[in-house]
């Protein structure tokens, strides 16, 4: 049996809504938007098996269905006026509490301060489906902040680490990454996404990050600690902000890195982890730096003015 559309509104064949798709016991569901309407892409056959039957329902969407509900946003909270990226999933026809499903056309998209206000009926139903109907035209450029601010950081690159440097990466002269400090000292991440398309990219400036309008894909949770944007060319960047307690906690995470002998004393202190893509290129993976024939892995650079420069 290959896979086949099922409408997610009724139809003769199909009278009621899937809202999910087993097959065995793995959940299979992927959607795509045809003629308006969202469609469930899987295997017409697939039944949920017994022992799901009467479990309930994760109030987490799958990431099928969010990824959905982000682009139909264009990213930003469709509330006017607002366009904030740190978005939630809101269920509103029917409400989480009158059934609980993951149906995209009865669900949207909102920032964490327009979800609660909705969960306590600040918006009808046809006006959450007016802002989903036109949530693209309420923003221009999507953007946020990393409110991060820290003296010290450790910033992981491509499977290698940087401390106390403040230029990570210069190409051709260029800025690519690297620091600045503000008047209290703090350092601001800066980020110049690199791409061979033309096309314009994202960028990170002193912490405040803004989107090129072209993106595949933001993902920005609430907590403003992490931050995924990508490219249908396959160009990516992301970043994470993650704190480390002590030596004890950093060797368990970068158990490959050494990271007992970096000489790093002073606890606790926040990673600032970044991976780049540049499809076809060059590749700043989370295990590994790639460029041409050169790979590069758990590297440490500490007290440096220039790390990674590229001519």
């Amino acid at each position: 049996m290959g896979d086949r559309l099922i409408p997610l509104i009724p139809t003769d064949r199909y009278p009621a809504p899937h809202p999910l798709l087993y097959i065995g016991d793995r959940l299979s569901v992927g959607f795509e938007r045809r003629m308006g309407a969202w469609n469930v892409i899987g295997d017409v056959e697939a039944n949920r098996p017994a022992g799901h039957r009467n479990q309930k329902m994760n109030r987490k969407p799958p990431n099928a269905v969010k990824k959905a509900l982000r682009d139909e946003v264009g990213f930003g909270c469709p509330v006017p006026d607002c366009g904030s990226p740190y978005l939630e999933w809101h269920h509103f026809d029917p409400p989480w509490h009158v059934e609980e499903h993951h149906r995209p056309e009865g669900m949207i998209a909102l920032c964490r301060e327009h979800h609660i206000q909705a969960d306590n009926g600040a918006f009808t139903v046809d006006q959450m489906r007016q802002f989903k109907e036109n949530g693209k035209q309420n923003w221009a450029q999507v953007k946020g902040r990393f409110n991060w601010m820290r003296n010290r950081l450790l910033l992981k690159l491509g499977g290698n680490f940087f401390y106390e440097t403040p230029c990570i990466l210069t190409i051709k002269g260029k800025r690519v990454i690297w620091f600045e400090r503000d008047s209290d000292n703090y350092l601001l991440l800066n980020l110049v996404m690199l791409t061979t398309t033309g096309q314009p990219r994202a960028q990170i400036v002193n912490n405040e990050w803004l989107s090129a309008v072209n993106e595949a894909d933001i993902l920005c949770p609430p907590a403003a600690k992490s931050l995924r944007i990508s490219y249908t060319n396959g160009d990516m960047v992301s970043i994470e902000f993650i704190e480390l307690n002590s030596i004890a906690e950093a060797a368990q995470r970068y158990r490959d890195a050494n990271f007992q002998n970096w000489g790093i004393v002073k606890y606790p202190i926040t990673a600032v982890e970044v991976t780049h893509n540049v499809a076809g290129v060059m590749e700043f993976s989370g295990n590994a730096t790639k460029f041409g024939t050169m790979v590069g892995l758990n590297l440490f650079t500490a007290y440096c003015v220039n790390a990674i420069v590229i001519e």
